[in-house]
């Protein structure tokens, strides 16, 4: 079953593409699931022909590519199809707009009008011409490379082709002054939001001694529970007439009594506890919040009493506070991947003649899959190490807990400790939780034992490399790693990846400047040919810091396998 997943994106472009995608499944796939090219050529025009009217709008860089490929554009828009197609079977999830958007920058990378901002590829020689019907298929290798070969758990930032720069803007909500429970510039966004700051209300537990309670309402709510003094000195505050109320073990029991007039205005009450009645009097003055109260017969002092006022905005209206939206931003810089591969004539015939292989086409094959994998374990590596800001244990008892239940049953407690890690994740990134688990074979194993109601497998079957595995407690994507994890029958690392709902505010950012190129290599005296692989992107840790703590590692032990 594939997994919608609903993703907030801030780039207007971003939102086109996830809107322009949607809208192609919708118009270009038959009733049986298969595409239709003149479905899709009927959209895709109308598509442009009513773009500037308010329909779907397809993507700029993508009616360029349309544009050059010609007649072969349906071979790009299929592409698409089939490249989302893809990421879906492998990864139980839709794909992400972001990516989409990644794979049609690629695509763009390919054409003419981006290839008159580098000079990178092209086959052009005194000898022969690149001609334009080549570009198409170079595109569409582009759209699906990008999809096939996408990290589930990253999020793709395009850079630019020219300067190799991507930007990451991190929007914050700020306090514009120092009021109520905030400093100025004081962070007001994850768990930092929600103090007193809006509110007009302030409230002070007051001292009590022998019955005389005392202290001041002031513009800053130092805790929960008391006012303070702003930069070391007292700040007089006034404050709405006839609202201010006391509290004695959380119950109202006084209330102010005058509603005109100015300075001290009586408070008057009375509370009962353990049968004893103690009347409540004394004054607040609401020009400057201070309190002075008395109980009789006096009420011991563990026993809270607070004060609550309400400043009145109109007679100081300069306390009227303030939030700032403020936008960090960090540069991401491309950078190159290469390699080559040669191959003499004689293995060429020799292959060709005995084998039917081509070890030109199979060198190049290779080449894509190591950068593929070598890629992902590079963020996986990336991940374990930001992993040691959060870390779980989990300790399986099989030896003891195997006496009296089953594996599944075992397993059941594990959603506990991801319960614990993941609101820990969600707080530290001030964003989200745990999405997605890397395992290693035992923990894999183990996993897929388990009963449909705590795990469902994708139904892929076992392979060397990272593949999905299944979906745990029906909110986390399971991936197994033959890398990075301490893995064996005893002991074996869970690696917790969170995948955020905004591109800014992932754990990893990958974008590429330039897409894999293949370029031929000339034929030397040495008869030996090949090609070159070229590549610019980035994959980064994401530089707010914050962001960065969406990864956690949890050790399993005694699993008694």
């Amino acid at each position: 079953m594939t997994r919608h997943i609903d993703l907030q994106y801030q780039k207007r472009d971003t939102q086109d593409t996830a809107k322009f995608v949607a809208a192609l499944k919708q118009n270009a796939v038959n009733e049986k699931g298969v595409f239709d090219s003149a479905a899709s050529d009927a959209f895709i025009s109308e598509a442009i022909n009513q773009s500037a009217q308010g329909s779907v709008k397809i993507p700029e860089k993508l009616g360029i590519v349309l544009d050059e490929a010609g007649d072969r554009s349906t071979n790009i828009t299929q592409a698409i199809l089939d490249g989302v197609n893809s990421y879906e079977r492998q990864h139980g999830a839709t794909a992400p707009a972001d990516l989409i958007a990644q794979a049609i920058h690629l695509a763009y990378a390919t054409t003419d009008a981006a290839k008159t901002r580098y000079s990178l590829d092209s086959a052009a020689d005194s000898n022969h011409s690149a001609n334009l019907s080549l570009q198409p298929n170079r595109a569409i290798v582009a759209i699906l490379s990008a999809l096939g070969e996408a990290i589930p758990f990253a999020h793709y930032l395009p850079a630019d082709i020219s300067s190799n720069e991507a930007k990451l803007a991190i929007l914050s909500h700020q306090a514009g002054n120092t009021y109520g429970a905030y400093a100025a510039g004081g962070l007001m966004d994850g768990t930092s939001s929600g103090d007193a700051y809006v509110t007009s209300s302030r409230v002070h537990a007051t001292t009590n001694s022998s019955g005389a309670h005392s202290g001041q309402l002031t513009s800053v709510q130092a805790t929960d529970e008391t006012c303070t003094a702003v930069g070391g000195a007292v700040v007089a505050v006034n404050l709405l007439r006839g609202r201010t109320l006391v509290y004695v073990n959380g119950q109202v029991v006084a209330r102010e009594i005058n509603t005109t007039g100015s300075g001290a205005s009586t408070i008057s009450g009375e509370v009962t506890i353990a049968g004893v009645t103690s009347l409540i009097g004394g004054t607040i003055n609401t020009d400057t919040g201070a309190i002075a109260l008395t109980s009789t017969p006096a009420l011991a002092d563990i026993v809270p009493v607070h004060v609550e006022g309400f400043i009145d905005y109109e007679r100081m209206p300069s306390l009227t506070p303030s939030i700032i939206t403020a936008v960090d931003t960090f540069s991401l810089y491309a950078k190159p991947w290469r390699v080559i591969t040669q191959q003499t004539i004689d293995s060429r015939t020799q292959m060709s003649n005995e084998l039917g292989l081509d070890p030109y086409s199979e060198s190049i094959i290779g080449i894509q899959a190591q950068v593929g994998n070598e890629r992902h374990y590079q963020v996986l590596r990336m991940a374990r190490r930001l992993g040691l800001n959060n870390t779980g244990a989990f300790d399986f008892l099989w030896s003891t807990m195997g006496l009296q239940k089953d594996r599944g049953q075992i397993w059941r407690d594990f959603a506990a400790v991801l319960g614990a890690v993941s609101q820990k994740m969600a707080v530290d990134t001030m964003s989200h939780g745990i999405s997605h688990l890397y395992v290693g074979k035992y923990v894999a194993a183990q996993m897929q034992s388990l009963p449909s109601d705590i795990f469902q497998s994708s139904g892929i079957s076992a392979r060397p490399s990272v593949y999905r595995v299944g979906r745990l407690f029906g909110l986390y994507e399971v991936y197994y790693t033959p890398k990075v994890l301490t893995d064996s029958g005893s002991a074996s690392q869970v690696m917790c990846i969170g995948r955020a709902n905004d591109v800014t505010r992932n754990p990893f950012v990958l974008g590429d400047a330039v897409p894999s190129t293949i370029i031929p290599l000339a034929v030397n005296a040495d008869l030996k040919s090949g090609a070159g692989y070229y590549a610019r992107n980035f994959t980064s840790v994401n530089p707010h810091g914050p962001s960065a703590l969406g990864c956690a590692l949890i050790n399993v032990t005694n699993m008694g396998m």
